[in-house]
């Protein structure tokens, strides 16, 4: 349904420019679910927020790649098509819902305008559908909600709505950004059993996360991110069972078990390199306990194994 080839990004700062996406390729099944992971700064959010181009054009650049929509580039549509494309066949729950949602106007009203935009409905039916969806998304007293303003609502009840707004044209992609990130552990499990439980059949999800439980629960196959470039990618539970990079390797590792642990978690040491200065060679050399001088002087390639691909040298 999504295909993303050769996606690379770059942003203009006032110290020179920034490899924000390398040469990113993905897929997403219709009706599936795929988890971009890594840490912060990996290129995560770049390479999803470029699907609905998003990405705020200066000071950043897609410079190549293909975006493919059931087919249709999204790179090539005139931005007033774009326009039509964003909300009715693309949803996105953003990052941050204390501040994504607009604080002058009412939870009804940003919910209607979504709407709005790509149909034409009576105001009786506008009222009707944005309610219901409320009241799916799990709102308490949603009638009164409909005319609350954000700050009136919890950090919960907000990503609620911003849920709601991503889903109430019932877009083919949604796409979620840390959609748990400052929840407490008891909402982050509601967030996430709605999102199974709202997700149509025939949608598909990307789903951004650095949180490995959260793919296991919720994601059919993962990319790994590392420094602007995607290290290795294959179904969850093959991955889960066998991490072939040691970027992959470390992030499992630092799961905690259910059964608790008496010693210290282990840690990747050190940190990812600035996507402006990027090492020679593989960028997550100076962490990896298997680096060897070719490490640090070639570029691995990305290479495909049956419905796996791993871009490391190590046998």
């Amino acid at each position: 349904m999504l295909s993303v080839r050769d996606l690379t990004v770059q942003f203009d700062t006032d110290d020179g420019r920034l490899q924000a996406a390398t040469h990113v390729s993905f897929d997403v099944a219709t009706g599936g679910t795929l988890g971009l992971v890594g840490e912060s700064g990996c290129g995560k959010s770049v390479s999803a927020m470029s699907i609905p181009r998003l990405i705020p054009q200066p000071p950043g650049h897609i410079v190549s790649g293909e975006i493919l929509l059931d087919g249709v580039d999204l790179l090539k549509l005139p931005i007033a098509e774009m326009r039509n494309v964003r909300g009715r066949d693309i949803g996105v729950i953003f990052q941050e819902p204390m501040t994504a949602l607009s604080p002058l106007h009412r939870i009804g009203d940003q919910l209607a305008e979504v709407v709005e935009l790509h149909e034409h409905v009576s105001k009786h039916d506008l009222y009707a559908r944005c309610l219901d969806w409320l009241k799916k998304v799990g709102i308490p007293d949603a009638e009164k909600r409909m005319e609350a303003f954000p700050f009136e609502l919890s950090g919960g009840m907000r990503q609620r709505v911003m849920i709601a707004m991503a889903l109430i044209m019932q877009p083919k992609l949604i796409i979620a950004d840390e959609p748990t990130t400052a929840l407490d552990v008891t909402i982050q499990a509601q967030i996430l059993d709605l999102l199974k439980g709202i997700k149509a059949k025939d949608s598909s999800l990307l789903l951004i996360t650095h949180d490995m439980g959260v793919i296991w629960e919720m994601c059919d196959e993962m990319v790994v991110m590392y420094a602007s470039r995607v290290v290795e990618s294959g179904p969850v539970k093959e991955l889960f069972k066998e991490p072939r990079h040691p970027y992959t390797e470390g992030l499992l590792k630092s799961i905690p078990g259910l059964a608790g642990h008496t010693e210290r978690l282990p840690h990747i040491p050190g940190q990812v390199p600035s996507l402006m200065h990027l090492p020679k060679g593989c960028s997550f050399a100076d962490r990896c306990p298997y680096a060897t001088a070719r490490c640090r002087e070639e570029q691995p390639e990305l290479k495909t194994d049956g419905k796996r691909r791993l871009a490391c040298f190590r046998e």
